[in-house]
């Protein structure tokens, strides 16, 4: 996930740990493989490391990536919820100890890319199986075993009717998590990837369901977030509801329009693998099924 489908290539020389020496030199070949559990590894290394002076033009590296980052996202002026700006605001009302749980999907992307974590344990989600229905019993575990901790759930408004019920155990435990249902009415992953590599979106659409009442009925407040103007209220609401002990449903219109970096990378490494005759073909397929109906003549 975090290559794009393994479309990075990583700095040289390579090293690859592994517990399974099955997995050794499988996606990246690896000039040192050495076959040991993880964590022993790096707690033996850490002590032989010693700090380089190639560490700080690292880190301004990283520094500014992460404005570019961030300045891709904003760039754009949004008739719905800009994703970043609701992310860092979240931060801004939560504070730094919150824990951040994502469902399989565009949230969980976003997470990755606009969060600003300083430290481990902050950011829980389904990077293996791609699991959705994640998000909501994440949270409600995370914020049973830190209740000390806020926790804010990144749910897809898909993945929120697959687990959304698990907010019944939040009511009655009266565990204070901020369930924000990032709502676009489709299965927002899938139905880009179909967009972008297909020009046609095929069964990813979401019937439209009601948050508020479902939120009701399970004795949940939820408020509703259309615009970026309206971001600070609604957390500063959602701010007293769990501070009084109860959960809460934010209702996010979130703009989708914006491909995440993990959606672009994807895309550009899969075509790239192709032999160049694919290429050409798939390529000239997706701009035929671009182009509008009228434009192609009547019968066509």
């Amino acid at each position: 996930m975090g290559t794009g489908s393994y479309g990075l290539e990583p700095p040289r020389p390579l090293i690859h740990v592994d517990i399974d020496p099955a997995v050794l030199n499988r996606n990246y070949p690896a000039e040192l493989a050495i076959a040991a559990d993880a964590g022993s590894f790096v707690r033996a290394l850490l002590p032989r490391i010693t700090p380089r002076a190639a560490d700080a033009p690292l880190r301004e590296r990283i520094s500014r990536g992460h404005q570019e980052v961030w300045n891709d996202w904003t760039a754009r002026s949004a008739e719905r919820v800009t994703p970043a700006l609701l992310l860092r605001a979240l931060q801004q009302q939560f504070g730094p100890k919150t824990i951040f749980t994502a469902d399989s999907g565009n949230g969980l992307f976003i997470g990755m890319e606009c969060l600003r974590l300083d430290e481990p344990g902050r950011f829980l989600g389904p990077v293996d199986y791609s699991c959705m229905g994640y998000a909501v019993p994440a949270a409600i575990g995370a914020q049973l075993s830190r209740p000390d901790a806020p926790v804010v759930a990144l749910a897809g408004d898909g993945a929120f009717l697959m687990t959304g019920l698990e907010l019944i155990t939040a009511a009655r435990q009266r565990a204070p998590v901020v369930i924000v249902v990032l709502r676009d009415r489709e299965l927002a992953q899938i139905a880009q990837f179909q967009q972008i590599a297909l020009s046609r979106k095929t069964c990813s659409e979401i019937g439209d369901y009601d948050v508020a009442m479902l939120g009701s009925a399970l004795g949940i407040d939820t408020l509703k977030l259309d615009q970026n103007q309206d971001i600070a209220g609604v957390l500063q609401r959602a701010q007293r509801s769990v501070d009084a002990g109860n959960p809460v449903l934010i209702d996010a219109a979130i703009d989708y329009s914006q491909k995440t970096y993990f959606t672009r990378g994807v895309i550009k490494t899969n075509l790239l693998r192709l032999p160049w005759s694919d290429r050409l073909r798939f390529v000239g397929r997706a701009l035929v099924r671009a182009v509008p109906p009228l434009l192609r003549g009547p019968g066509k």
